[in-house]
């Protein structure tokens, strides 16, 4: 066998790259008709001495919302029956376009809720859990005690609200608030 013909290269998904009497398939290819192809976009690595062709991916894997899933998201409209959000992160891997969710106010806390607005504000960052992805809408719950809002901001002068006793205080202009707080206020990694 020639090694030049065996030499690695860039292929893309159904290209042939051997015949199956000289390599066999590994990760990244397959065998059909009696050829070895690649199932990715990607390089070719030709291992010799295990006479196997494997495709190294270049593409990343796609990250999609999946029921149970757990992600970070800013809270945008938040009306008294239901909010939008925009998710950010998911299963703790962050996402170039973010999706649109929506918590509905069955799902914002254990106990009967009002209205909304006091478990969640306009620009809010919160941690919940995918509970359904039917209908291509993504529904998120924070009813856990380990969901909620993660960071707040003051509705007054925009400042990180601290956290004390339960309630969120504004150390800039003293003002108290409520949310529906995460286990992990102010301790969630973002970056």
């Amino acid at each position: 066998m020639p090694k030049k013909m065996f030499e690695d290269k860039d292929v893309y998904p159904g290209e042939k790259l051997a015949v199956i009497e000289a390599l066999e398939d590994g990760p990244g290819s397959y065998q059909r008709n009696g050829d070895v192809r690649s199932s990715e976009l990607g390089t070719a690595h030709y291992d010799l001495d295990k006479r196997q062709v494997n495709v190294e991916k270049k593409t990343k894997d796609l990250i999609l919302p999946e029921e149970g899933l757990v992600v970070i998201a800013e809270a945008g409209s938040v009306m008294r029956r239901d909010a939008r959000v925009d998710i950010l992160m998911i299963d703790g891997k962050h996402i170039e376009v973010p999706y649109t969710g929506v918590i509905h106010i069955s799902d914002a806390g254990r106990g009967y809720v009002k209205d909304l607005g006091m478990a969640l504000r306009n620009g809010d960052i919160v941690k919940g859990e995918i509970i359904n992805v039917k209908n291509r809408l993504i529904q998120l719950s924070i009813r856990d005690p380990e969901y909620g809002v993660v960071y707040a901001y003051c509705s007054r002068c925009g400042t990180i609200l601290e956290e004390r006793q339960g309630r969120l205080h504004c150390p800039k202009c003293n003002r108290t608030q409520r949310r529906k707080l995460a286990k992990t206020y102010g301790k969630e990694e973002l970056v």
